[in-house]
C-alpha cells in the first residue's frame, strides 16, 4: 500500500475530522482553514472518497482565489490519487498535468517540486509503471531530507517501488527505515503502513510464518487509526499468507473483508487487486469456475482503472486456466506478450510467473526443451527474488534493526534510571527544603501571632486611652458647660428678691440636657449596644420621645436586614448622634406632619434617609448653622457621606456609613 504524505498534512495525523471541521467553520476564509481542508481531505481518503474529492475542489477554489500555490498544488496531488484509486484515469491524468504545469512555474519552490515528484511517482507505481515510477520517488526522497513524517513517508514509498521491481533486498531495507523513523516519531499510521510493507517483502521470499506477525501487527493498528482503506491491504496480505498455508477458508474471510471494504468505499483498482487474489485462490482450490470468473472481474475493472501490469497479470492466468479447463492450445505469442509486457515493466515478479506459465504451455504440447528452457529462467528468476542469500540478507537486516532497536530501548532505559536517581535526590532535597519551610513557617506564625496579640493589646489600650478622652471632653464641654450654667443661674435666682420662677425653668432644662448628655454618653460606651440592632432601637426611643408629643407620625422601615452588624464606639455615638440632631431640626423647623427612616444595606455599606414633609428651605442660600457643620464633621469621622436636599415638598438628610 502506497504511503503520500504532505508537509500540510503530517499534523492531521493525529486529529480527528470533528476537529478540523471544527477550524473550518471558526476560521472560514483564512489559511488555516484551508490548510485544515487538507487535513481534513487526508483522513476523509482513508475513509470517504467522495468528501474527499468535494473538499479538493473546495481547496482548489480557494486558494486560487487567495494566491496560495502550495495548498493548490496540495489538492492537484490529492485529486491525481482519488481519480486514479476510483478509475477515473482521464481525470486524474489532468490534475497531473496541472501539477506538473504549477510546478514549472514555480521552479525555485522545493515544497511544489516535492509534491509534484511524489504524486507522479505514485501514479505511474498505480499503474504498475514501476520502472518509470522509481525515478520520480527518488527525487522527491533527496528533496525532503531530515527525520520528519514526510521522509519517512517516502522511504516507504520508495522501498514498495523496490518491492515492485523485485528488489526484496533494497525493499526491507528501506522499509526497515522507515519504520524506524516512525517509531521515533511515534507515527502509528507510518507504523501500520511499514508493518505491511514488511509482511509483503517476507511473503515474496516464501517465509510465510514472519509475515502473518507483521499483517496482523498492521491490522490492529489500523483498527486502532480506524483506517478503512488501510486494513484492504492487510487483510489481503492475510489472505495470501493463509492461501499458501493451505488455509483455505481462513484465506477467503480476508479477502472477502477486503473486497467488501474496497466496494463500499469505491476504489476500483483495490476491488480488482482483491479479485484477483480470490481469483488466485479458487485456483489453487482446483475451483475453476469460481476462479474464472473472479479473474475476468479483475481483468474488465483492471482496464477500468489503467493498471497495465495487472491487466498483463490477470490475462496470463486466464490463459493458463483456459487451457487447463477448456485442454485448449492458446497461442504462444500471446503467452510470449503478457512475459515482454512483464520485462518492460520491472516486475520481476511477474516475469517468474510468466516464465513458468510458458514452461506449462510447452510441457502440455510436449515441446520439453523449451518447456525445460523456461523452467530454467523461471528458477533464476526466482532464485534472484527469493533466494537463500537474499532471505539471509534479510533476515540481517531484520536482525540488525531489531539489535539497534533493543540497544536504544537498554540506552533509553539506563536514561530512565538516571533521571529516576535524580528524582530520587531532588526528591530528597525537596523534602529537606520542605521540612525547613514548614519549621519556618511555624516559627514565623507564632510570631506573628505574637505581634498581632501584643498589637491588639496595644490597639484596645489606645481605643481605651481614645475613649477616655473621649468621655473626658465630653463631660468637660457637655457636662461641665451646663453645670456651670447651673451655678451661675442659682446665684442669680437668689439674688432675685421677686423670686422669679424663669432661673428655676431655667435650671431645669440645663438639668435635663446634662442628664440627656450624660445617658447618651453612658450608653455609647455600653458594650452590650455594640449592634445597629441596638443604635436602631435607642432611635426609635428618642423619635417616641421628641415626635410623639407634637403629633408628628413617622415610621422606620428596612431595619429587619441589619440585624448582625456591629459598631464600635465611635461609629455608633456620631451615627446616632447625626439622626438626634436631623430629627431635632425636623421638629423644631420643618412644620411637618410625618417623617420617613429608612435603613438600606449595600455590600459594605449601610444608608440611612431621613425624610419630612415640611416646608423645607433653601440649600444654598441659608448659612450653616453650630448643627449642620456638626453633622458634617461627624460624617466625616465616619468616612461616609452626607447629603441633604430640600425643597417646598420637604427636607431629606442622606447618610451612607462604611461597614466592615
Amino acid at each position: 500500500m502506497a504511503l503520500l504524505v504532505f508537509s500540510l498534512t503530517a499534523a492531521a495525523q493525529t486529529r480527528a475530522i470533528d476537529s478540523l471541521q471544527r477550524v473550518i467553520v471558526e476560521h472560514a476564509g483564512d489559511t488555516l482553514a484551508l490548510k485544515a481542508r487538507l487535513n481534513l481531505i487526508f483522513e476523509l481518503s482513508r475513509k470517504d472518497s467522495q468528501k474527499a474529492k468535494s473538499y479538493s475542489y473546495q481547496v482548489i477554489k480557494l486558494a486560487t482565489s487567495m494566491h496560495r500555490v502550495k495548498e493548490l498544488q496540495g489538492a492537484y496531488a490529492y485529486l491525481v490519487t482519488l481519480h486514479q484509486n476510483s478509475g477515473s484515469l482521464d481525470s486524474a491524468q489532468y490534475y497531473l498535468t496541472l501539477l506538473e504545469k504549477t510546478s514549472k512555474e514555480n521552479p525555485n519552490n522545493v515544497s511544489v517540486a516535492l509534491t509534484y515528484y511524489q504524486t507522479t511517482g505514485l501514479f505511474y507505481k498505480n499503474l504498475g509503471q514501476y520502472n518509470q515510477a522509481l525515478p520520480f520517488m527518488l527525487k522527491a526522497l533527496k528533496l525532503n531530507e531530515g527525520e520528519n513524517e514526510n521522509h519517512a513517508g517516502q522511504l516507504l514509498n520508495v522501498g514498495n517501488t523496490y518491492f515492485n521491481l523485485g528488489d526484496l533486498k533494497n525493499a526491507a531495507r528501506f522499509h526497515l527505515r522507515s519504520l524506524e523513523m516512525f517509531e521515533k516519531l511515534n507515527n502509528k499510521r507510518g507504523q501500520s503502513f511499514c508493518l505491511n510493507s514488511l509482511g509483503n517483502d517476507f511473503f515474496k521470499l516464501n517465509q510465510f510464518d514472519q509475515a502473518a506477525p507483521y499483517f496482523h501487527r498492521s491490522v490492529k493498528l489500523k483498527q486502532e487509526l480506524q483506517d478503512k482503506r488501510g486494513l484492504i491491504s492487510s487483510w489481503t496480505g492475510l489472505g495470501d499468507v493463509y492461501k499458501e498455508k493451505g488455509q483455505f477458508q481462513l484465506s477467503e474471510k480476508y479477502y472477502t473483508q477486503a473486497l467488501t471494504a474496497s466496494k463500499e468505499m469505491k476504489l476500483l483498482l483495490e476491488e480488482a487487486r482483491t479479485y484477483n487474489q480470490l481469483g488466485l485462490l479458487y485456483k489453487k482450490m482446483n475451483d475453476i469456475p469460481r476462479a474464472l470468473e473472479s479473474l475476468s472481474t479483475a481483468l474488465q475493472l483492471s482496464k477500468q482503472g489503467g493498471d497495465s501490469a495487472m491487466i498483463t497479470t490477470i490475462s496470463s492466468t486466464l490463459t493458463v486456466l483456459k487451457f487447463k479447463a477448456q485442454n485448449e492450445k492458446e497461442t504462444e505469442s500471446q503467452l510470449l506478450a503478457n512475459l515482454g509486457t512483464h520485462i518492460n515493466l520491472g516486475d520481476r515478479s511477474e516475469e517468474a510467473t510468466g516464465y513458468s506459465n510458458l514452461a506449462q504451455y510447452y510441457a502440455s504440447i510436449k515441446k520439453f526443451d523449451k518447456a525445460y528452457y523456461y523452467l530454467e529462467k523461471y528458477k533464476k528468476v526466482q532464485d534472484s527474488l527469493s533466494g537463500s542469500s537474499i532471505i539471509l540478507q534479510i533476515k540481517e537486516l531484520e536482525s540488525q534493526f531489531e539489535k539497534e532497536k533493543k540497544e536504544k530501548e537498554i540506552a533509553l532505559l539506563k536514561k530512565d534510571q538516571e533521571l529516576q536517581k535524580a528524582e530520587l535526590s531532588r526528591q530528597r532535597a525537596n523534602t529537606s527544603i520542605i521540612v525547613i519551610a514548614l519549621i519556618s513557617v511555624i516559627v514565623i506564625s507564632i510570631l506573628l501571632i505574637n505581634r498581632y496579640r501584643v498589637l491588639n493589646r496595644t490597639r484596645r489600650l489606645v481605643e481605651m486611652e481614645r475613649m477616655r478622652n473621649t468621655i473626658a471632653r465630653d463631660l468637660h464641654d457637655d457636662i461641665g458647660s451646663t453645670l456651670s450654667s447651673i451655678n451661675i443661674i442659682s446665684q442669680m435666682a437668689l439674688k432675685d428678691a421677686n423670686g422669679s420662677t424663669s432661673h428655676f425653668q431655667r435650671i431645669a432644662q440645663h438639668s435635663s440636657s446634662m442628664m440627656e448628655s450624660m445617658s447618651d454618653i453612658v450608653w455609647s460606651i455600653n458594650p452590650n449596644n455594640d449592634s445597629l440592632e441596638q443604635v436602631i432601637s435607642k432611635m426609635k426611643e428618642f423619635a417616641a420621645e421628641i415626635l410623639d408629643p407634637l403629633d408628628i407620625a413617622y415610621t422606620f422601615t428596612g431595619e429587619e436586614n441589619l440585624q448582625a452588624i456591629k459598631l464600635d464606639v465611635s461609629t455608633r455615638k456620631n451615627l446616632f448622634l447625626i439622626f438626634k440632631e436631623t430629627i431635632n431640626n425636623a421638629a423644631k423647623y420643618s412644620s411637618a406632619n410625618a417623617i420617613n427612616i429608612q435603613f438600606k444595606k449595600a455590600k459594605t455599606h449601610v444608608e440611612l434617609s431621613i425624610q419630612d414633609n415640611g416646608k423645607g428651605f433653601d440649600v444654598l442660600s441659608t448659612s450653616l448653622g453650630n448643627g449642620l457643620r456638626n453633622m458634617q464633621e461627624r460624617a466625616e469621622n465616619l468616612r461616609g457621606k452626607l447629603t441633604l436636599k430640600s425643597s417646598h415638598e420637604g427636607t431629606e438628610v442622606s447618610l451612607s456609613v462604611p461597614i466592615t
